[in-house]
């Protein structure tokens, strides 16, 4: 009898005293590996850009966000704090479980790592408005399970790889103000899941293709060099987003063969 009660007693300390083990335990959880990629990024960044005490762990810097054991960063957002020059291999390529990414507006430079390619877990890469350049970079073909893309407000040049098509999931993709050029690729059809597509503001030319495969809600090749008769499959889209391309005819624009006098009549 008397263990009985001893153990009555007891269990419940026990109890508490592994609670209070497992929270401590998660307080002190420190993703080493990606803190030292973040860390590592910084450092290639001006004094006071990003406030990060060393000394504290990841979890609870500005920006970043970790799972629920705190053993990954799985999301990192520093828009407009004023990040100057490129990113450099072997920092932010190495935080192999973010799902999450945003370095808009800001001043980065240069070419995106080929590193970016081991983010594989990637849902969300905004890389808007900063001064990146060199071709599509094909380090993001490789993300799969991608949904959201925005690389508008760059200078990024040369074509829309046909790779692009590896991202199955892909639901909105923003190009929009850079200088891409060539024609816009009929394998977007192959985007099913594709919603929004944004190429205003860009060089393309050639024939706008038919788009059957995808159901686009928003689309915008305004400003571009682009000819032809727009086809039906996107002619119920409002004519902002086809203005500024010269050779461009057909509904919601002029018909093919009018001059802009004769539209509407």
């Amino acid at each position: 009898m008397a263990v009985y009660f001893r153990n009555k007693f007891i269990i419940p300390y026990l109890c508490l005293a592994l609670v209070l083990l497992v929270l401590t335990h998660r307080v002190d959880s420190e993703p080493a590996h990606d803190k030292q990629a973040l860390l590592s990024f910084l450092s290639s960044q001006p004094a006071n850009r990003v406030r990060w005490n060393a000394s504290a762990s990841a979890c609870t810097w500005a920006g970043v966000k970790c799972d629920a054991t705190r053993s990954f960063v799985i999301s990192l957002r520093l828009p407009g704090v004023g990040l100057l020059g490129p990113i450099l291999a072997n920092t932010i390529g190495k935080l192999t479980h973010l799902r999450v990414l945003s370095l808009r507006s800001n001043f980065l430079t240069g070419q995106i790592p080929s590193d970016f390619s081991n983010l594989k877990q990637l849902r969300s890469l905004y890389l808007n408005t900063n001064l990146f350049v060199g071709e599509f970079p094909l380090s993001l073909t490789e993300l799969a399970h991608l949904k959201r893309l925005d690389l508008s407000r760059n200078s990024f040049t040369g074509s829309i790889p046909f790779a692009i098509t590896e991202l199955a999931h892909l639901k909105r993709l923003d190009l929009s103000r850079n200088s891409f050029t060539g024609s816009i690729p009929f394998a977007i059809n192959n985007l099913k899941q594709l919603t929004g597509l944004f190429l205003e503001n860009n060089e393309f030319t050639g024939n706008l293709p038919i788009l059957t495969g995808v159901q686009l809600i928003n689309f915008n090749v305004s400003n571009n060099n682009l000819e032809g008769m727009i086809p039906a499959t996107l002619s119920s889209l409002p004519a902002s987003s086809f203005i500024g391309n010269v050779g461009l005819c057909g509904k919601p624009l002029c018909g093919c063969g009018r001059s802009p006098p004769q539209c509407g009549a």
